[in-house]
């Protein structure tokens, strides 16, 4: 009752903050001096007092604009397009709607003076969109992620994703350079607001579109943050540091230093309080997010303790040559803590249950290095070079016990198992693209690329099992103790060359020849020796070697336009295996297929377009699944592969659809998909009278899956917030093989989310909302069982800057989770909470002090449906706990 009561009250006070009503307004039409509409001019209302944006919205395509969310008083009216001179004049508004009528603005060219420059909080380019940061109400402690939440067009989300004009943000510069390969939120969660200048949102175009000219789908929309001039020549970061209860702790720095040349960036943070990010941003938020049928997102299961350290170098040799450099170094440590599956399984048409208990811990250490070289220098040819190196070293442990039941519902299997694993991982990367264009006449252009990749992975396992079999029938009553050791080497290199070339043929029209050749080489080698109820089994010693050579060939007609493209072709594509055990048997085969393709892409206009994609493609089985020997390390569940394995003939159809409205902050993303799987590669599974499961893999009729999200943003200006509605739907169709019956499987999922949010975050930050997330999944097996389960959870949340020193953070989820198969209703509330306050006349030091999960409900729930059984997971989480930190910025 009283948790209600708090949620319900807090949802009042949110949405009474967000129903202002904003009657008046500021309309008018923006034309060029021979009256013609001008579209895209950027009209802004500005305090005149701190420059501060007041009210924002360009101009539609008749070059009219409506202004709403104005304060009373004097104020800058400001009209700006690029190509013409800023039209600025002072405004007194007293909530009564003003008609600015016809705003002529004047060319620059026809100017006899020089232009007056006025400081413009937002301009509108062909590819480009630029917000003046001062024109913000930017707090000292604000990172670039709390910037970003409060420029028109973006959104942030609690997992720190960004979305701009409709597209998610998939690079973020820092003064058009890479920082840190260009990860959006290393960028975001640990650079200060204050010290951006601006934020341009980039539509840019791919490598191939920028060189030759040609227009295709390729664009990506990236951020970048553009360094205020004393930044761009002195040091700034942040230091951040907390202690509190059970001794938690979190501990981060980054520090940056700039120059036209160099940027050099160093970040690193050390904590166990579950948090993988620079500060505890991402252990504060959780429950806005696309249900994926997990419990408490943000509160990571088990406990964790991780160290992050990286270096970032990126030097301009002269203009438009760069050399990138990074190396990270991540220490992570990972207790479990309690682990609970109960889980339903359909074999013979009976319904068998069974429970497992883990516990586990492991460390891992892990070294990445990343290299780049860029030469953009000649307007007609590019060069790119980039490599990675990265080695990992992980020790982990798991205690385990599994307990299985009969048909009538008496323990049956129990085993109790220790399992240790050593690991040393390495990967390196090397890759070369070279595109050029023939001359500045002619569209002609060839690219050629070059990778070489290198994997190994060296493990040694060991596992003690005791298992108990026909434990309700003593007569038959069997145990097994087993000792294993496994030693496995595994290395892997593979190689590819790719070549294009296009051919102009007339005006929009085009050909394109496709080549791609590669090479793939796995030698893996096992050595396995067993010790079974004190007796010395014989050893498993192999040594196993699978070759995939690829080679395609296609030729595709390209018709080019300004918003339109199209192209459609043919890929040969010749594949052959070779999988061979040393000194045994060798299997060989050769596939060959003509997979077509089509490609639509249409942009009418910013921030409005529409893919749509057809393909077919196969794909050769991986050598897990081929691999013909007998797998028992596990003594419960074997696996073996199957050498005969056919490649699957994938076809699939996809088509997506945004349409961003500067003007209204409508925002329209949908995507549809289809996939077909032709000669479809499936489990077949056989557990006998003793419930060992031996698993091998054969090839079966079809599956399919079809998938569809729909997500819908609108900016409601007469109530001062905004809405998001999701939709995502889902049916997948598969089959398995269950003690040699066909177990034909169903599933269909379902998600529905609406949330609502403030538009003016200067002073506060408010959402509020709800989703639910349903699955209904049935099989043939077990008499057609059919399993529903619902997720549903209410968040609501409230960032409030009290005065420019005190900020007041409160986050509340409420999860309900109703299975038909276990028969769970659970209910789990979460609520975090967290109170700064700003220390010194600068206010760069902050004191905050933080609770976590105040509630403490310490559960995660997780449900998942597979080839013919249902499981539920119960998780411990981290709990309780209070942090007080000191945040500094060094600027």
């Amino acid at each position: 009752m009283r948790q209600s009561f708090m949620c319900k009250g807090f949802l009042f006070l949110l949405l009474m903050h967000s129903t202002i009503h904003w009657s008046q307004n500021i309309t008018g039409k923006v034309v060029d001096c021979e009256n013609n509409p001008l579209e895209f001019a950027a009209v802004a209302v500005i305090d005149s007092a701190d420059s501060t944006l007041i009210s924002y919205t360009s101009t539609g395509k008749f070059g009219t604009f409506t202004l709403s969310e104005i304060s009373e008083g004097k104020s800058i009216f400001q009209v700006h397009l690029i190509g013409f001179k800023t039209y600025q004049t002072i405004i007194d508004f007293q909530n009564k709607s003003i008609d600015m009528t016809s705003i002529k603005l004047e060319d620059i060219n026809i100017l006899d003076e020089v232009v007056v420059l006025a400081e413009v909080p937002i301009s509108i380019k062909k590819d480009t969109i630029t917000y003046l940061v001062k024109a913000f109400k930017v707090r000292f402690d604000d990172t670039v992620e709390d910037l970003l939440k409060k420029l028109p067009g973006i959104e942030v989300d609690a997992k720190g994703k960004i979305t701009a004009q409709g597209e998610e943000v998939e690079i973020v510069y820092v003064d058009g350079k890479n920082f840190f390969n260009g990860d959006p939120s290393i960028a975001t969660k640990n650079l200060s607001a204050d010290a951006i200048k601006k934020v341009e949102i980039i539509d840019e175009k791919s490598e191939k579109a920028r060189i030759t000219g040609l227009n295709d789908s390729e664009h990506k929309k990236v951020i970048n943050l553009e360094l205020n001039a004393a930044n761009k020549v002195n040091a700034f970061g942040k230091f951040h540091g907390g202690y509190g209860s059970d001794n938690h702790y979190l501990t981060s720095l980054n520090y940056n230093r700039f120059s036209p040349k160099l940027q050099l960036s160093v970040i690193g943070n050390y904590n166990n309080v579950n948090s993988l990010g620079s500060d505890i941003s991402g252990r504060m938020a959780f429950g806005e997010r696309e249900m994926v049928s997990s419990g408490n997102e943000g509160l990571n299961s088990g406990f964790l303790t991780t160290g992050v350290g990286g270096l970032n170098l990126d030097y301009e040799l002269k203009n438009a040559e760069n050399l990138k450099a990074n190396y990270f170094y991540n220490y992570t440590k990972v207790t479990s803590g309690k682990e609970v599956t109960k889980r339903t399984e359909f074999i013979d048409d009976h319904e068998i249950h069974s429970e497992s208990k883990n516990r586990n811990e492991s460390t891992s250490n892990n070294h990445s290095v990343n290299f780049g070289f860029v030469n953009r220098s000649n307007k007609g040819s590019a060069l790119h070079l980039g490599g990675r190196i990265n080695k990992n070293i992980e020790k982990g442990n798991n205690v385990n016990s599994f307990d299985k039941y009969n048909m009538i519902n008496e323990l049956d299997l129990q085993s109790i198992g220790i399992t240790n694993t050593e690991r040393t991982t390495s990967y390196g990367n090397v890759s070369i693209h070279y595109i050029k264009r023939f001359n500045e006449k002619s569209k002609r252009n060839f690219s050629i690329s070059a990778k070489l990749n290198s994997f190994t992975n060296n493990s040694v396992i060991t596992n003690n099992q005791l298992s108990k079999f026909d434990i309700s029938n003593p007569d038959n009553f069997l145990e097994s103790k087993q000792e294993v050791k496994r030693v496995n080497d595994n290395n892997k290199k593979d190689v590819g060359f790719d070549f294009n070339y296009t051919e102009p043929l007339a005006g929009h029209h085009f050909l394109e020849f496709r080549a791609n050749y590669s090479y793939e080489t796995t030698d893996e080698k096992i050595d396995q020796t067993k010790n079974e109820n004190d007796i010395v089994q014989l050893p498993l010693l192999y040594t196993v070697y699978y070759n995939i050579t690829r080679k395609r060939g296609g030729l595709f007609y390209i018709y080019n336009a300004e918003k339109f493209t199209f192209s459609t072709g043919v890929i040969a594509v010749d594949q052959t295996s070779n999988l061979g055990i040393e000194n045994k048997d060798e299997f060989k085969n050769r596939y060959t297929n003509f997979n077509p393709e089509i490609n639509i892409s249409y942009r009418s206009r910013r921030g409005k377009f529409m893919n749509l994609n057809l393909r077919k493609s196969n794909s050769i089985p991986q050598l897990l699944k081929v691999f013909p020997v007998r797998n028992d390390y596990d003594p419960l569940f074997i696996t073996i592969g199957n050498p005969l394995l056919a490649p699957e003939g994938n076809y699939s159809a996809s088509c997506s659809y945004v349409n961003h409205n500067f003007i209204t902050g409508f925002d329209f993303f949908s995507r549809l998909s289809y996939n077909f799987t032709k000669n479809s590669i499936v489990n077949s599974q056989f557990t006998n009278a003793l419930g060992i499961r031996t698993t091998t893999y054969v090839n079966s009729d079809h599956r399919d899956s079809f998938y569809i999200n729909l997500n819908i943003g609108k900016r409601v200006k007469s109530l001062g917030l905004r809405f998001h509605l999701l939709l995502i739907g889902g049916y997948r169709n598969y089959l398995s093989i269950i003690n040699n019956k066909t177990n034909e499987s169903e599933s269909k999922n379902g998600t529905f989310r609406i949330s609502f949010e403030n538009n003016k975050k200067e002073k506060i930050d408010a959402s509020v909302g709800a989703s639910w997330n349903v699955n209904c999944t049935t099989f043939t097996a077990g008499n057609n069982a059919s399993r529903d389960y619902l997720e549903q959870s209410y968040f609501a949340k409230i960032d409030w800057n009290i005065t420019d020193r005190l900020n007041v953070y409160n986050q509340f989820n409420y999860s309900l989770y109703t299975d038909s198969n276990f028969g769970t209703e659970k209910s789990i509330p979460t609520w975090n909470a967290s109170i700064s306050y700003a220390l010194l006349k600068s206010k760069r030091m902050n004191v905050m002090l933080s609770v976590f999960d105040v509630l403490n409900k310490n559960i995660g729930i997780e449900m998942n449906s597979s080839d013919n059984y249902f499981e539920e997971s119960h998780k411990e989480l981290l709990g309780k706990y209070y942090l007080v930190s000191l945040i500094y910025n060094l600027i």
